[in-house]
């Protein structure tokens, strides 16, 4: 039968280059926190921030404009557009770059693998998925990870270590309740749409340090290396990466890409360690392989009560 056969290649194309869109955004996200590290070297870290979310932002909006013709938002949406946009771009914003200027770049790469556990532990909470027992025990597997990722680091050594950790936990828990408490707005506009809002409410409330910063920085700091971060950072990271991620989720569906994320944490590691000559400590190492298969066996217990809400695909990344 040419006909069903035919049907099948179709399928077959579409998910092959939903795969290696897929595959192509985990590599640069895992680029970006090392490189992102390198541009610390000079810059300011909200500075970096205030000026990447302020230019994204703006191209964002233009492609939204241009795809949609407007930015409009129902006035009942605004509290939650306002929520995402503080929790999500700002507060997670203050919490990735400042723990990137005190721990490793490996650290917060696999700190940030726990994102996926929050989100579901909060999705839970509202009543917007169900998880199987197996779920708690991914939790106490990851636990035990983390905790041997914390001792790996020597945190409890170094003030400056359990800072860098504690802030480094802030960037997954913010980014998994943004996760969560979007997903209502998935259901009436685009992901490019949401995306643009919210850094247009995030980029201000990051320019309240970042501005200053930006205004009192020693611009002659800024090495070639600085600027290629950045440019990476806004252009590989914030813009091409989450427009493959988008066109990816289009072609596969969420399922299919969220089943390749746990790929992220381990490139992050390596490429931290080929651009920043980063060395894990053994701990730390077994400990970042139990988080990712604490976080792989978790994603797998969670089941959406309401098919509606498994909306994964607003993926703004740091």
């Amino acid at each position: 039968m040419p006909y069903p056969r035919g049907v099948r290649a179709k399928q077959g194309s579409k998910l092959d280059l939903a795969l290696l869109l897929t595959l192509i955004t985990i590599i640069l996200w895992a680029l970006n926190i090392p490189v992102v590290k390198i541009g610390l070297s000079g810059w300011s870290p909200m500075a970096f921030s205030f000026i990447r979310f302020g230019i994204g932002g703006l191209i964002y909006i233009a492609y939204v404009l241009w795809r949609e013709g407007s930015l409009r938002i129902r006035r009942k949406d605004i509290p939650l557009f306002l929520i995402g946009g503080t929790i999500g771009i700002a507060i997670n914003q203050y919490a990735f770059m400042y723990a990137l200027e005190k721990t490793t770049a490996s650290t917060v790469t696999l700190v940030f693998a726990t994102t996926p556990l929050w989100a579901a532990l909060l999705a839970r909470a509202l009543g917007w998925e169900f998880v199987k027992p197996l779920f708690w025990v991914a939790i106490a597997i990851s636990a035990a990870g983390v905790f041997l990722v914390l001792v790996g680091t020597g945190a409890a050594l170094s003030f400056d270590s359990a800072q860098g950790i504690l802030l480094a936990f802030g960037a997954p828990i913010t980014w998994g309740l943004y996760s969560v408490l979007v997903r209502p707005l998935l259901k009436d506009y685009s992901a490019m749409h949401v995306s643009a809002i919210m850094m247009l409410i995030g980029a201000p409330l990051i320019g309240i340090v970042g501005l200053p910063q930006a205004l009192t920085m020693d611009w002659s700091r800024l090495t070639t290396s600085s600027w290629v971060a950045f440019a990476y950072a806004l252009i590989g990271s914030l813009i091409i990466a989450n427009l493959f991620w988008f066109v990816a989720i289009h072609k596969a569906g969420s399922a299919r890409a969220v089943a390749l994320m746990p790929l992220q944490p381990f490139l992050g590691v390596i490429l931290s360690a080929l651009l920043l000559s980063e060395r894990l400590d053994w701990k730390e190492a077994v400990g970042g392989v139990i988080i990712i298969v604490g976080v792989t066996i978790a994603v797998r217990s969670v089941v959406p009560i309401d098919e509606d809400h498994d909306q994964r695909e607003i993926g703004i990344q740091e």
